[in-house]
């Protein structure tokens, strides 16, 4: 079994009606070509040690590093992404963590 790959994001999203039009209602079907799974995604987080880095938080789940990666890379996401960089948002962080690999029961 491969060892999934986690992404998180925090963004900070300059106007959230086009951000959700024209990014985030695209992303689910897109990570979902390459496996992923959003697992949460929302503005209002709660910081309990240091600051966030954004006024949006997601976190999406992916069967490994390369199907992460090759969403990232992919053709598919290149307007997303240069959409989100270059209009809708204000900078932000993408962070790959890798998921801890199941143990098998013997």
């Amino acid at each position: 079994m491969s060892q999934p790959m986690f992404v998180l994001v925090q963004f900070n999203v300059k106007d959230f009606p086009k951000y959700l039009e024209h990014y985030a209602s695209l992303m689910s079907a897109v990570a979902g070509k390459f496996g992923g799974q959003f697992l949460a995604a929302s503005r209002d987080v709660v910081v309990k040690e240091g600051q966030s880095s954004g006024n949006f938080t997601a976190i999406i789940r992916f069967p490994s590093k390369e199907a992460a990666a090759e969403m990232y890379e992919s053709p598919e996401y290149a307007p997303l992404k240069a959409k989100r960089i270059d209009e809708l948002t204000d900078g932000g962080n993408l962070i790959f963590i890798p998921g801890l690999e199941a143990t098998q029961s013997k």
